[in-house]
This record gives structure tokens, sequence and C-alpha cells, in this order.
């Protein structure tokens, strides 16, 4: 993979025109896991993520719309409930909740085993921009694909709304998608 980048980077850097062709690089989209945390019947998991985003101060830079996937699986690696956010404003905060119940069966224990994940969903690039091909060298703009965010899991009491246990201890997952990026042309 790193030599296909290096390809595409040196291509793209020596002014060579692609044309008629559909070039493809990875595009990552960023996912992180919890830690396992035990659930009891009296207690609600909540995965919470906050915007780190800022909002643009300018009206010629846009800001980045911040798309995120809340997720809790089982202790069987089974996607249990998932919440999709299309837009969380900058400095925002979504949540997503789980009871025993949500995850149990009447022959399951009373207590069980979930973790939370996070994945930040890509946005492809804006289309619909036309440009004139010039042979004086463009500054190259970087598009953010993706927002930044901060993720807790909670446990707390179902009755009393009070913490029982805290976590912002995050894994990466490795998933990637590859997206289509139009030819440069000539």
């Amino acid at each position: 993979m790193n030599r296909t980048l290096s390809t595409l980077a040196g291509l793209l850097l020596s002014g060579t025109a692609l044309s008629a062709q559909i070039v493809s690089i990875p595009a990552f989209a960023p996912a992180v896991t919890t830690g396992a945390v035990g659930l009891a019947a009296s207690q609600t998991a909540q995965l919470n993520v906050v915007s780190l985003t800022t909002a643009s101060t300018t009206t010629t830079t846009p800001t980045v719309a911040c798309q995120v996937q809340l997720e809790f699986w089982d202790a069987q690696g089974k996607l249990v409930k998932s919440l999709s956010i299309p837009n969380l404003a900058p400095g925002a905060i979504a949540s997503l909740q789980i009871k025993l119940t949500d995850i149990t069966t009447n022959t399951s224990p009373l207590r069980n085993e979930v973790r939370g994940v996070v994945r930040r969903t890509t946005t492809p690039p804006p289309t619909g921009v036309a440009t004139t091909p010039t042979q004086t060298p463009q500054p190259i703009t970087f598009i953010p694909f993706s927002c930044s965010v901060a993720t807790t899991l909670e446990i707390f009491d179902t009755s009393t709304g009070v913490t029982q246990a805290l976590t912002s201890d995050l894994h990466t997952l490795e998933d990637f998608i590859v997206m289509p990026l139009p030819a440069l042309g000539r």
C-alpha cells in the first residue's frame, strides 16, 4: 500500500497528466473501541462523543460535517445497538445508551460484557466544482474527510443516575475503505 501511495504522490508532484482513469487511494475511516465492561441489571451503559471540530470563523472555510456512528457490541462480537449521527455540530455531544435487557434473553446471566465502538465516517470530497486546467502549479488543498471526537464510556446506576465507572481508554480499529478520486485531466 505504501508503494501505491508513493507512486500516486510521485505522479501528482511530477505534473504527469492522468486522464480517463479513476484513481483509488485508501481513505481511512477512523474507528475506536473501548475495552469490555460488565453491565448488570440495575445499570445503564452510555457511550458519549463530543465533536472537537471548531466552527468556521470565516465564510470561505466551511465547517466540516462531523459524521459518527455509535455502536454497542456484546461478548459474542454481535452488534447489539447503533446510532448514526449525520451531522454532529462543533462542540456538540451525542450519546447512545444500552441496558442489560437490550442484550439478554431469559437464559442469560444477570451480568453481561459489552463494549462501545465509535466510527467517524468519511465524507467524499466536494463535487461539482469546475476547474480549468493550467500550466501554472496550483497549491494543494487538504480537505479533512472526518472530524475529531473525544469518546467516553460510562456505566451508571439506572435508578439514581450515579456514575459507577467511566473510561476514556480507547483502542484503534484498523478499518479502511477505498475511495475513488477523479483523475487529473489535461
